[in-house]
């Protein structure tokens, strides 16, 4: 049996996957949400899966990317752990962690520190424009979106992260033992194969140049931070990852974009035909269009599809839902999970359903997740 739980995560990711290898359950946490959801969600539900047992093993733990819809709750959870704090989850047995860290993506620490003087300030400042909804001056424009923020807001958190997993002797990426990208290949982990589809190695080289050359222009570092470029930091650096359990395939996507999970698939699994069905699809970005492309769709054919969003900064878009209707078959069967109930959702979804045979369903307003079981 295979359990997959979205966690309810506000407008971030909080994932969970439950299988079993023979006798023995395993458990994997993918992504913390944002703000609040480690305490709030996120640590309940790991309480009830550990009941009254002394520890919950986690086999498996990763972080997609840095960004704080994503990181916030990890910290929480690893730092609580690696300091001891009052009432952390000092009961849950890690064994693995995965993690591109900023210093991966850039190339090195030395790297990091070449640019590190500017990089701070613009922390700073983007911490105080998001906590006053406001903007960030730099150098030849302004940052004012809160995904151009809150990216560049996390590296530090993703310093602080990394330090947390040395202490904790979970760093290195066990055991692909070096940075993930789709030429990484493929693992055997305790009875799942996973194959890394993204970040993709020729994005990552030409950020890394791009960060060499931007070192010491807050200008220049910022512009790679804006959520309107093509090769931004948050399109290149997410964790994309085919999980097969026996015949069951899970498409993990992080807030990759669309044509690079395709490209990331052909570099990593180059004889492999596409349309590939899957059984879970995690849709990427919370259902954003603008990480949508009809051939991502057509190429990812899935019977359930995962969206994990409550409204915030329009997601899930329309344009998102609709076009996963359009790429499937009017007859097709297949359901749509969603994190949230979203009142404007209401009068489109059963008007998209109409003539079509997929279904909907929608965490219960109790319920800490909503979950999809695989016999």
């Amino acid at each position: 049996m295979i359990v997959f739980e979205a966690v309810h995560a506000k407008f971030g990711d909080a994932l969970l996957l439950r299988y079993e290898q023979g006798r023995q359950q395993r458990l994997w946490i993918i992504d913390g949400g944002p703000a609040g959801i480690w305490k709030n969600f996120l640590k309940p539900r790991l309480g009830q899966l550990r009941g009254g047992a002394e520890t919950l093993t986690v086999d498996l733990a990763m972080l997609s990317h840095v960004d704080d819809d994503h990181v916030n709750g990890v910290l929480q959870m690893i730092g609580g752990i690696a300091e001891n704090r009052p009432g952390a989850a000092t009961w849950l047995d890690i064994r693995r962690f995965w993690h591109n860290s900023f210093a991966d993506l850039v190339g090195s620490e030395d790297a990091v520190k070449a640019g590190q003087a500017s990089l701070a300030g613009l922390e700073q400042g983007a911490r105080a424009a998001m906590a006053g909804a406001g903007t960030l001056a730099v150098a030849g424009g302004k940052l004012r979106s809160h995904r151009e923020l809150a990216v560049l807001a996390s590296i530090g958190q993703g310093r602080e992260l990394r330090d947390y997993l040395v202490q904790l002797k979970l760093e290195g990426n066990s055991p692909f033992d070096d940075v993930l990208s789709s030429t990484s290949g493929h693992r055997d982990i305790d009875g799942a194969k996973v194959t890394v589809l993204g970040p993709r190695a020729p994005r990552l080289a030409a950020l890394r140049k791009a960060w060499r050359n931007a070192a010491g222009s807050p200008a220049a570092v910022a512009g790679l931070f804006r959520d309107d470029l093509d090769d931004s930091v948050p399109n290149l650096s997410s964790l994309v990852l085919l999980v097969e359990i026996g015949k069951r395939k899970i498409l993990l996507t992080g807030d990759a974009r669309g044509d690079d999970i395709v490209a990331g698939l052909k570099d990593a699994m180059p004889d492999v035909e596409l349309p590939m069905k899957v059984d879970i699809l995690k849709m990427p970005h919370h259902g954003s269009d603008r990480n949508m492309t009809e051939t991502f769709l057509q190429s990812f054919p899935a019977d359930h599809y995962v969206i994990s969003a409550d409204g915030t900064f329009g997601n899930p878009e329309d344009n998102t839902l609709r076009a996963i209707v359009a790429s499937r078959g009017p007859g097709e069967d297949y359901t749509i999970h969603l994190t949230n109930a979203i009142g404007r959702l209401q009068q489109l979804l059963p008007e998209i359903s109409e003539g079509h045979a997929f279904k909907f369903a929608v965490r219960g307003a109790q319920d800490l997740s909503v979950a999809i079981t695989l016999p």
